[in-house]
């Protein structure tokens, strides 16, 4: 007798025993794989267009997948219906989410039966119970946890945004939201207020308007030896003995602020580069309606009956602020000095007194090709960036990679104060854009935004000919880019440009820099409608690609975007 009840008690405690285990065991593998399912969550909220995910069954859908990734089905006989499996997520995607999930099952007991006391049994169990029918033979297992999902502390972002003509236009049918470039300024706006809104971040943000070029304006010295020669140096673009009216002085007449790229070699290559200030072949001084072989001005008497010529001076590279705009001469034709008109062509000479026009060479007023909104350095001041943004117009044709390049050595440490000094980048800290190698946590992240594809313009378009200036360089439309071997092209062909434009996306995510692209409004049907949708969605880090149909849709994506450039940290 004594031995039974010994045996009784003993393998009632084995029992118990065995169900304590049984819990531990289910309850920590349950908070492992709740673990791994918040955090992945959370990771999910960027593929859904609701930022906040509150809504998002499908998101709900992934969480429990996650769970059961890592929680084998009927683990040491545990049951967890549907209903017990919740998760949700709370706050903003830029202050600051709360993921939570929450998961709870059941799993057997053996003590109920052994000692005769499970529900159900009555009082005929095989123990010394009591015979109550009161007792489980369940035992309830749950797990919670939560994740906080914070904006990244260290970034740089670069805005590298369209303001091309089709920008005026609107986005879709629906007027009532206004135009794209309203839209643009819009939900530019908004992220920049997503990201910098918090105290003490440490999140720093730049924009670049793109066209054809991108004006650098006062964020890099004109007088600085990465422009060569140097802008503020008006002696090195005016020739000795031209009539003052010819001259590059006076308002609106100087270098207005685009810079055109550096053509290596006597092939004149142009590379996917950012090159540093320092490096050779510099940067040159962008001015409009320079035909390559130059101006000739042939300077008369004032007697309109001897007709002498007096000088003819030749001016190469100079902006010129007056020009005739009609006929050459009233001394009858000189085949031998073409005048130029405003769009680089030749015009007829005649007979007649011309009218003299004043053209401002880099377009300040109007719609000449630099008179482009000025890029904004990277900066903490929403109202800086806000006023910049607020400045942008729609006007010109489009060279994608032209903003590319310039949102590149917006977050290029080799464009710093700290290493160019006077010719980097005009900024209250010298150490930004931050050393890649060194700054724990860097982040640096471009967004690029285009309505339309790759489009350099004509001669007889309201941008010049690339075979005159822009990205190609004055006087050559080759388009050279040695990427892994020499691919030839030309700057008059689209495609030769959208192969460029991968190029450069390609060499910025090699230096770690992550990409997302967006492409705004209605696209057509047709191939080249596609293949710049292509371009565009091949030039973006993986996943980071987007389509946004309408103004309302684009603030979505920047919203979700702010989102994106997080990190999470499980709280619980």
């Amino acid at each position: 007798m004594m031995f039974a009840v010994c045996a009784s008690l003993m393998f009632g405690a084995m029992c118990t025993a065995l169900d304590l285990i049984d819990y531990e065991m289910t309850q920590a593998r349950m908070q492992m794989a709740l673990d791994v399912a918040t955090i992945s969550a959370g990771v999910d909220l960027a593929h859904y267009a609701d930022p906040a995910g509150k809504d998002s069954s499908a998101w709900k859908a992934d969480a429990r997948a996650f769970y059961n990734g890592n929680m084998p089905k009927g683990y040491l006989g545990l049951t967890m219906p549907d209903a017990n499996f919740k998760a949700a997520v709370s706050g903003a995607p830029a202050t600051g989410q709360t993921i939570q999930l929450t998961a709870a099952g059941s799993i057997p007991l053996l003590a109920p039966y052994f000692f005769g006391n499970a529900a159900g049994s009555g009082s005929s169990g095989t123990g010394s119970g009591s015979g109550s029918s009161n007792t489980p033979t369940t035992s309830t297992v749950s797990a919670a946890n939560s994740a906080f999902r914070l904006p990244q502390s260290t970034l740089e972002l670069a805005l590298v945004l369209d303001n091309t003509g089709s920008m005026a236009d609107y986005a879709s049918t629906d007027q009532s939201q206004g135009t794209k470039i309203a839209g643009l300024r819009s939900a530019a706006n908004t992220l920049v207020a997503s990201v910098l809104g918090q105290s003490g971040n440490r999140s720093y943000v730049g924009l670049v308007p793109f066209t054809t070029m991108v004006n650098v304006g006062s964020s890099l010295s004109a007088s600085g030896s990465w422009l060569t020669p140097a802008a503020s140096d008006k002696n090195s673009y005016n020739s000795a003995g031209i009539s003052s009216k010819y001259q590059s002085s006076g308002t609106g007449s100087g270098w207005a602020g685009c810079p055109v790229e550096p053509r290596v070699g006597s092939a004149k290559q142009l590379f996917p580069k950012a090159y540093a200030p320092a490096d050779s072949p510099g940067f040159t001084p962008f001015y409009y309606n320079v035909p390559p072989q130059g101006f000739k001005i042939t300077n008369y008497d004032s007697s309109k009956t001897k007709c002498a010529v007096t000088s003819v001076n030749s001016v190469l590279n100079v902006p010129l602020t007056y020009q005739t705009n009609g006929s050459a001469s009233y001394c009858g034709t000189v085949s031998a000095t073409p005048v130029y008109n405003a769009w680089g062509q030749p015009v007829a000479t005649g007979s007649t007194l011309p009218a003299t026009t004043t053209w401002d060479q880099n377009g300040t007023s109007g719609s000449r090709p630099c008179s482009i909104q000025p890029m904004q350095f990277l900066t903490q001041d929403i109202n800086t960036l806000n006023s910049a943004i607020n400045q942008m117009q729609a006007n010109g044709s489009t060279i994608i990679p032209t903003g590319l390049l310039w949102g590149w050595r917006m977050v290029s440490s080799a464009w710093s104060p700290q290493v160019s000094g006077s010719n980097g980048w005009i900024s209250s800290d010298a150490n930004l854009p931050r050393p890649e190698a060194t700054t724990q946590g860097l982040q640096r992240v471009v967004i690029v935004l285009t309505d339309g594809e790759n489009d350099p313009g004509t001669a007889n378009g309201i941008m010049p000919s690339p075979s005159f200036n822009g990205l190609s360089g004055v006087g050559n439309s080759t388009l050279t880019a040695p990427t892994g071997g020499p691919t030839n092209g030309s700057m008059t062909s689209v495609s030769d440009i959208n192969t460029f434009q991968l190029s450069v996306c390609n060499a910025m995510k090699n230096e770690g820099i992550t990409i997302y692209s967006i492409t705004f409004g209605t696209y057509g049907t047709d191939s080249a409608s596609k293949q710049a949708q292509q371009t565009m969605q091949s030039c973006a880090s993986p996943g980071n690609y987007y389509h946004a149909p309408t103004n309302a849709a684009l603030t979505s994506i920047f919203q979700q975007i702010a989102g994106n450039l997080g990190i999470l940290r499980l709280t619980r």
